[in-house]
């Protein structure tokens, strides 16, 4: 499976000792799995079995898919020799949240460079010497250095030299500009982040369904411009919180005064409400995953309607009878 990437996103040729990389499996073996550096031009790596977990593991296949993305560190590296050895289990979750989000941010960068480069029959390599390379040593991060251009905060054209290092293209660099302009509005600025969580959210006093009901409509009142959240049932008592935004800060903000309402209106019919999983950037890996934990309780017609964003009457129904049973029982 490829990538679609070609060429490295950054002037260095290998990354360095423990920095935090995404990569990308090609194939598994049983001592580990090869796998190839997205951000440095697919160079390829090891990850050894005894890097994969911090748990013993009997199966590499059971934590690795080959094509699937993985955060890891570079443990060792021999830029002579050419080989690099990875580590997942050193990677700390919240270092792997932020890994994912700058390489999503890297990764739009340089798909705008590939993208002009390839248009206008420049070596990709060329582009990133004279605009995105220059602009992370500036700023960086070459993704903000492009935002503030677009909301004209800043003028890149005033600092960027189209004549050098490297080929001369000053005879096209109108072109360019205008090409990397259409791309930026088109591409960057317009890019979604999509963020996950789940929460438990449950009453069994009297008020049962119609608390819970309550309780996530609340949680929706948060919404804001940009920003749209989505709450999807999984199996009672468990829900997933989606946000889909443009500014994880923004996303992330949104999505915890969610649970506060969410809380607080729960607790107050006596009910029970636990986050189960912070909310974390979704990559095109989890995408899947997501659409098919929403899945069991929305269809297309009944979940745009849904306040609770799928949750159709028969569910309802159905967590109506659960939670009367319990109640039941426990009067017993």
């Amino acid at each position: 499976m490829s990538s679609g990437l070609d060429g490295r996103f950054y002037e260095a040729d290998f990354p360095e000792l423990e920095e935090i990389v995404v990569v990308q499996v090609k194939r598994i073996v049983d001592m580990g799995a090869y796998v190839s550096l997205l951000e440095y031009d697919g160079r390829e790596g090891m990850m050894l079995l005894s890097e994969l977990s911090k748990r013993r593991i009997r199966s590499v296949s059971k934590l690795l898919r080959v094509g699937r993305t993985e955060i890891c560190m570079i443990v060792r590296l021999d830029k002579d020799k050419g080989y690099v050895d990875l580590s997942k289990k050193r990677v700390e979750p919240e270092d792997a949240t932020a890994k994912e989000e700058s390489f999503a941010r890297a990764k739009a960068v340089h798909g705008i460079m590939r993208h002009v480069a390839s248009t206008n029959d420049v070596e990709v390599e060329e582009l990133c010497n004279k605009i995105a390379w220059p602009l992370y040593k500036r700023y960086q991060d070459a993704y903000e250095a492009f935002r503030k251009h677009i909301n004209e905060e800043i003028n890149l054209w005033d600092e960027i030299d189209f004549s050098q290092p490297g080929r001369d293209l000053t005879d096209i660099a109108e072109k360019l500009k205008e090409d990397i302009e259409t791309n930026l509005r088109r591409r960057l600025i317009q890019q979604q982040l999509r963020l996950r969580a789940k929460i438990e959210c449950s009453c069994l006093e009297y008020a049962g369904i119609d608390a819970v009901k309550e309780a996530l409509t609340k949680g929706l009142e948060v919404q804001k411009e940009d920003v749209e959240l989505k709450i999807n049932l999984i199996a009672h008592p468990v829900f997933v919180v989606t946000c889909t935004c443009k500014e994880k800060a923004l996303g992330m903000k949104t999505i915890e005064e969610s649970f506060e309402l969410v809380k607080e209106c729960i607790l107050s019919h006596g009910g029970t409400f636990n986050v189960v999983q912070m909310p974390t950037v979704v990559g095109d890996d989890d995408k899947k995953e997501e659409e098919q934990e929403g899945s069991g309780s929305s269809s297309d017609s009944e979940s745009e309607q849904s306040h609770m964003g799928g949750i159709d009457e028969d569910e309802l129904k159905k967590l109506e009878e659960a939670t009367k049973n319990r109640v039941d029982e426990e009067e017993k």
